[in-house]
């Protein structure tokens, strides 16, 4: 990545990033794909924050 800063960490910074660019591109990875791919990781890490929340809780 060549982003310097996590404050600079969106999914759309990522999709823009040039290393990430350039790895598409060499393993033929749609934008749409690569999207897809980053919502769905953000998807997954929303739910495990939750599940820790509610383990918590219950703790």
């Amino acid at each position: 990545m060549c982003t310097t800063t996590i404050s600079t960490l969106t999914l759309a910074a990522l999709l823009q990033d040039p290393l990430i660019q350039m790895v598409m591109r060499s393993d033929n990875v749609s934008y749409e794909d690569h999207s897809e791919l980053l919502f769905r990781v953000k998807d997954s890490l929303v739910a495990r924050a939750a599940m820790r929340e509610t383990a918590f809780h219950l703790a």
